[in-house]
């Protein structure tokens, strides 16, 4: 019986026509894995320690599905947020508290995704503009990446509203006298014409906190 993941996955699937893809690199490739998995298990119990707390077990539902997308991960950035989401999972004073949905959030999340999620946050934060506190203009969030093409912008900001991290607002919305609405009127949770400010959801937040490194 192999024990490497793609070998694995190969027996479950119908291990000759996956076998086609992976082809000999198979081994190597769940090698790999391993050793990921190893290094995930081992920066978890640091960021623990670094605080002085011992792991707690991990809820199964929790546990297995993050180890089997981290053991995947090449981005020493994301990796870390994996060890982070581990580490938060298993404190046992649940600091920072780490729902199911956040593996696959963060499974979805390319490194450019990451680092304008947090980019989003700091400017949510600590905004430019005290009368939209609470609101990232679209604009002013896109000079922070002068690299980015407007198009690529739109896609890494939609893939982040798609995963339910942030809303699409209209200027009219945020003008408006009294509380700022969380959520904008339907024609303007798109990013698309309307939609001129970007809002951090509570689940983001959440998010943000679980991939974030165990704190005191």
């Amino acid at each position: 019986m192999p024990t490497d993941p793609l070998s694995t996955l190969a027996l479950a699937t119908g291990g000759a026509f996956l076998g086609k893809f992976v082809g000999p690199a198979a081994e190597s490739i769940g090698k790999v894995a391993w050793e990921r998995a190893q290094q995930l298990g081992t920066r978890a119990h640091q960021m623990l320690a670094a605080v002085g707390r011992e792991p707690q077990p991990v809820e199964p539902k929790i546990l297995i599905p993050l180890v089997q997308a981290a053991a995947l991960e090449s981005d020493e950035t994301l990796a870390e947020k994996w060890a982070a989401l581990l580490s938060n999972a298993a404190d046992p004073e649940k600091r920072a508290q780490v729902q199911p949905g956040f593996v696959e959030v963060l499974r979805q999340l390319t490194p450019m995704d990451a680092q304008v999620l947090e980019e989003m946050a700091l400017l949510q934060l600590h905004p430019e503009d005290s009368s939209i506190s609470g609101y990232i203009a679209i604009p002013l969030l896109l000079r922070r990446f002068p690299k980015l093409q407007e198009d690529e912008f739109l896609i890494i900001t939609g893939n982040i509203a798609r995963l339910g991290l942030c809303l699409g607002v209209g200027l009219q919305d945020v003008k408006k006298k009294g509380a700022f609405p969380f959520a904008p009127n339907a024609q303007y949770t798109t990013m698309g014409p309307g939609v001129d400010y970007l809002q951090l959801t509570p689940f983001s937040r959440a998010f943000l906190s679980a991939v974030t490194t165990p704190a005191l």
